[in-house]
């Protein structure tokens, strides 16, 4: 975590807990470097996981309550952690925790939903006006000499005209998602006078329409589209849902932003896109081998921008999901149980049917954090 991590526990709990604060006990441990390393490939059922599991294993022991943010919870931990009842990790999807080995052993795993979607939302918006105005662009030509050397070869109107040049005013924003970040950037994009419209079969209508978006089908969006700015998770139904097809039903002034998951575009098409011209540039934050390597051939085309992965990162974020974190573990230990089933920030063990779930708790208990 954040060097300051043990820092932003504390206060988070104390806000939490209050003058209950002293009926427990919190112990920092330190989420020494081990045999996992951030990557989005899966291991042990786990993944964007870091940390040494044997530290974890033998920190937790005993523990009812453990929060992290990206320490690897694996069947192996989990199932040699008799007493664990309760996992907080706070960050938007706990993926670093293997949620089948959770759900087996009745052990409720909490995220921070939309813990990042401010910063997310920041992002989305920030790469849709630098494409309106060519900004990464010739912020890098400038640096590099290349302007200086292309005004003198062609002229500086000619140069400039080369561009595709847009403003946001009146132009199209297609959603594919509308969540905790794709609602915010229809906020933000109608205080630009943006036309919003969204794809989203899981959002009811009558909630976009009174938001001021247009709902509408996945073909309509793709055709009509100045901006396609990607706000779905990953899963069977949406991977590679950007494909060649996709990207034949594009306008040729279409400009794709996606700050999701890499993998909801299929990379190949996209770089047959913005290399033949069938789309007029994107801008990307995340990849599907993620994070982005230096062989990318993404990284080869001028009408792309890119970024590492930062969309959600700012000390705001990441101390929001601190907060969520501990005020559900108060909530817990307080024996009000745990929220209904529709609380998506809680991953329900399999056979849960009650509404509220309270374990019987100790006077005092031992909250570790890694």
């Amino acid at each position: 975590m954040r060097e300051n991590a043990e820092e932003m526990w504390q206060i988070s709990f104390s806000e939490a807990f209050g003058d209950e604060l002293s009926n427990h006990d919190f112990i920092y441990i330190e989420n020494s470097k081990g045999s996992y390393k951030w990557s989005t490939e899966i291991v042990d059922n786990v993944k964007e996981a870091y940390g040494n599991p044997e530290i974890i294993q033998e920190a937790i022991d005993g523990c009812m309550v453990a929060v992290s943010g990206y320490a690897p919870f694996t069947s192996e931990i989990m199932n040699a952690s008799k007493e664990l009842k309760v996992i907080g990790i706070s960050r938007g999807g706990p993926v670093n925790v293997d949620q089948v080995t959770a759900t087996e052993n009745g052990i409720y795993v909490l995220r921070a939903v939309g813990r990042n979607a401010e910063s997310v939302a920041d992002q989305t918006l920030g790469f849709i006006l630098s494409e309106l105005r060519q900004i990464a662009r010739h912020n890098e030509e400038i640096k590099s000499g290349e302007y200086f050397m292309k005004i003198d070869k062609v002229g500086r109107s000619n140069y400039l005209g080369s561009f595709n040049w847009m403003e946001a005013n009146k132009k199209v924003l297609g959603l594919i998602g509308y969540g905790q970040v794709g609602s915010r950037v229809a906020k933000r994009a109608n205080a630009f006078n943006m036309r919003v419209i969204v794809f989203d079969p899981y959002i009811d209508e009558k909630i976009l329409l009174e938001e001021d978006c247009e709902p509408v089908d996945i073909d309509t969006l793709l055709k009509t589209s100045d901006f396609i700015s990607i706000h779905a998770g990953l899963s069977p139904e949406t991977h590679h849902m950007i494909d060649k097809e996709a990207f034949s039903k594009m306008k040729k002034t279409a400009i794709l932003v996606n700050t999701a998951r890499g993998s909801i575009i299929d990379e190949d098409a996209l770089y047959n896109a913005l290399k033949n011209g069938d789309i007029a540039s994107a801008a990307l934050d995340v990849v599907e081998m993620d994070p982005i390597k230096p062989d990318n051939k993404l990284i080869q085309l001028d009408n792309i921008t890119l970024t590492p992965h930062t969309a959600g990162r700012s000390p705001d974020s990441e101390m929001r999901g601190y907060r969520q974190i501990a005020q559900q573990v108060a909530r817990y230990l307080r024996g009000k149980g745990i929220h209904s089933l529709s609380d998506r920030s809680i991953i329900l063990p399999i056979g849960e049917i009650r509404k509220d779930f309270t374990l019987p708790l100790p006077a005092s208990i031992t909250i570790k954090a890694s």
